[in-house]
C-alpha cells in the first residue's frame, strides 16, 4: 500500500510539530484561510475552530479526526510561515491573516 505524501509542519516557537498528510493539510489550510478572510479583527482559536467546522459542514466535507488537533497544527504552521499572525487583544489571542 502506498503511503500518503506528508508535510512536516513547523511551529512558530520552534517546538516539535507533527507531520500530517498533504491532503489533510490542504483541507485545513483552505478552511482556516476561508475562516479568517475578511475578519480584520481576527478570531480566537475557539472561534476559528468553530468556523472550520462550519466550513466543513457547508462543503459536506467528511473528516473523522480531531478537528481541533489538526486546526492547531495547521494554524501554527501558517503562523510560522507568515500567512497568519497572532496578537493579544484585551487578554485574548486573536488570529488573523497577515
Amino acid at each position: 500500500m502506498k503511503q500518503a505524501a506528508k508535510i512536516q509542519c513547523i511551529h512558530p516557537e520552534g517546538k516539535q510539530a507533527p507531520a500530517i498528510a498533504m491532503d489533510t493539510y490542504a483541507l485545513f489550510e483552505k478552511a482556516i484561510y476561508h475562516a479568517l478572510k475578511g475578519k480584520k479583527n481576527g478570531l480566537t482559536f475557539t472561534q476559528l475552530t468553530d468556523e472550520v467546522n462550519k466550513c466543513f459542514r457547508q462543503q459536506k466535507t467528511k473528516f473523522s479526526g480531531s478537528v481541533g488537533w489538526y486546526a492547531v497544527a495547521v494554524k501554527n504552521h501558517m503562523e510560522a510561515t507568515g500567512i497568519i499572525k497572532t496578537i493579544m487583544v484585551k487578554g485574548a489571542k486573536m488570529h488573523s491573516l497577515v
